[in-house]
């Protein structure tokens, strides 16, 4: 027969069990919560990260800036022929992109006559003493405003349209147009291809190429 003070003893020994055990158990239930919280946090943070190199690499591989119109020709006619002393280019910036410094240094213009030149960096100057329409009578002048300074035969400009804020960003709602100037001595003429390319700083390049017709015959043609 069975001590009644064994039994008390024995029931307490498996009392004392029972809550280590569930001690225990609570004590593994904490810890994998706590690693469960870690994962999903690098999870989290994995995600955003890779968002955010999404994007960044969308901005790269997306140009901010797109042609805002026709590009225009100015041609300098002698006789029955004649050859392209300016090109102008109306640009702004392209839907939902970001506010472009389109500063000298900041950003670079490129002008290749295929075949015949290329000129790695021509962005000099801007002017935001503005015009606020583009029209025959006046492309002569906003070509005259890019002077060529002899160190290259080729000179670009960026001139800005009314109304901007007077400053080298171009932001939503403005308009500028690139002016590239060329000297007679290297003048793209009929049948070439020219090429000009704006690199700016976040983004990929506007590049812009067009063929010259065969007749020049006009002082301001239509490149399309």
């Amino acid at each position: 027969m069975v001590k009644p003070h064994r039994t008390r003893i024995t029931r307490r020994m498996k009392a004392i069990v029972g809550i280590e055990s569930a001690i225990v158990l609570i004590a593994f239930v904490v810890v994998a919560a706590a690693l469960a919280f870690v994962v999903l946090n690098m999870g989290f943070f994995t995600t955003q990260r890779s968002k955010e190199t999404i994007g960044s690499g969308l901005a790269q591989a997306s140009s901010s800036i797109e042609i805002d119109g026709t590009v225009l020709a100015n041609v300098t006619i002698s006789g029955n022929s004649g050859n392209v002393t300016c090109l102008l280019i109306p640009i702004r910036l392209s839907a939902g992109q970001k506010p472009v410094d389109l500063t000298p240094g900041k950003s670079i213009i490129s002008v290749w006559i295929l075949g015949k030149a290329a000129f790695p960096q021509v962005y000099n100057s801007t002017d935001t003493n503005s015009f606020t329409s583009i029209s025959n009578n006046n492309i002569t002048t906003i070509c005259n405003n890019v002077t060529l300074d002899g160190a290259s035969s080729v000179n670009a400009s960026i001139v800005w349209t009314t109304p901007n804020n007077h400053d080298n960003v171009l932001d939503p709602g403005e308009k500028a147009l690139i002016v590239v100037r060329f000297d007679n001595t290297i003048a793209p003429t009929a049948y070439d291809v020219v090429k000009v390319e704006l690199k700016v700083p976040i983004g990929a390049a506007l590049t812009v190429e067009r063929s010259i017709p065969a007749s020049l015959t006009q002082q301001v043609i239509d490149l399309g």
